[in-house]
């Protein structure tokens, strides 16, 4: 069975700037609100020139205003028509003041970022920023791939300095604008499904200072292509983040390893095409809160045998009796017919 080829590009981060819990904190959404002591709303009533405004807010965002909120909360609720905040928490205060919101931990949004890629054409795209879609988007097709992004990661107390070897893996949620086709505002989400490239606490994604490019690819089981640096705007290291990590986080477990069973236990749902051989003895556990059968052999639509759940074994009712098997046992009209020689 043929695989799809992931495609792949990169994200020029030359004029771009991160916002994060980290990078630009305080710089992403200011806006002027009046606060109400004990209550947990704001209403807005001015966007601050020279950051992002109120039509950017959103639910999950952190909220703060010295005197009002000193302590960062969440945004529970914004309604945009009568520009009232609702917010985890209540204020200190009756006044007016600075609000300040930003991005939560594990999100980030990218002003500016800038298209790149090398090569190109209708059989190798993407080739412009509108080839891609954001998960969240209103165009999004499901039954296509997601894309994503990797890059370097930084200790949160030095967000400018990358860190050698680390990388993390993010999901593009949507496409806040577009300009022309080769510069865009970017959300991303940070991956909770591959575990080497989730956010260690403490590490996010280096702001545009520390860095200068990111690999964007087309999201497949959780993981991304790699890349020359010859097929990138950025260097070799980056070009083999994804797999560098994948090592350590997929590939490994798959291997036996000598007989020690490195990719058991498992946990999930497995589709096995061919045989399946077992050597030595094995244990079947079901899951106790379960009401699903445990077992069940299939031919076509007909279960042939299933084991329920209160662990009892029961035969298919045949409409009609197929041919004598020597040895085989079958259910048929409230009656039990068994093959003999």
């Amino acid at each position: 069975m043929s695989q799809p080829l992931l495609k792949f590009g990169s994200i020029s981060l030359a004029p771009a700037t991160i916002y994060s819990k980290t990078s630009n904190r305080d710089a992403f959404i200011q806006v002027r609100a009046s606060y109400v002591q004990g209550t947990n709303t704001a209403t807005v009533y001015e966007d601050r020139s020279g950051y992002f405004g109120s039509a950017s807010i959103q639910v999950g965002y952190d909220l703060s205003s010295v005197g009002e909120v000193t302590t960062p909360v969440g945004i529970t609720g914004w309604d945009p028509n009568t520009k009232v905040i609702t917010f985890d928490g209540v204020a200190e205060d009756t006044r007016n003041g600075i609000t300040k919101i930003n991005i939560p931990e594990g999100m980030l949004f990218i002003e500016s970022a800038s298209f790149s890629k090398i090569g190109g054409g209708t059989l190798n795209p993407p080739n412009t920023f509108r080839d891609v879609t954001g998960s969240l988007d209103s165009e999004y097709d499901s039954s296509n791939l997601k894309w994503g992004v990797i890059g370097q990661l930084a200790s949160t107390s030095s967000i400018t300095i990358p860190q050698t070897g680390m990388y993390s893996q993010y999901e593009i949620t949507s496409f806040s604008s577009r300009t022309g086709t080769s510069q865009a505002d970017i959300f991303l989400t940070a991956s909770n499904t591959i575990s080497a490239f989730i956010e260690p606490n403490g590490y996010s994604l280096a702001s545009d200072a520390g860095i200068s490019s990111l690999l964007l690819s087309e999201i497949s089981s959780g993981l991304m292509s790699i890349a020359g640096s010859g097929d990138i705007a950025g260097n070799q290291s980056l070009g083999l983040a994804a797999y560098q990590t994948a090592v350590a986080s997929t590939l490994s477990p798959l291997v036996n390893g000598g007989g020690s069973g490195a990719g058991f236990p498992f946990s999930g749902s497995a589709h096995i095409t061919g045989s399946l051989i077992v050597t030595g003895s094995t244990e079947f556990l079901k899951d106790p809160g379960s009401n699903e059968d445990f077992f069940l052999i299939k031919s076509g639509s007909f279960s042939s045998l299933k084991m329920n759940r209160q662990g009892i074994p029961v035969f298919g009712n045949f409409t009609s009796t197929p041919d004598p098997v020597a040895g085989g046992l079958i259910f048929s009209a409230s009656s039990f017919y068994a093959g003999l020689e």
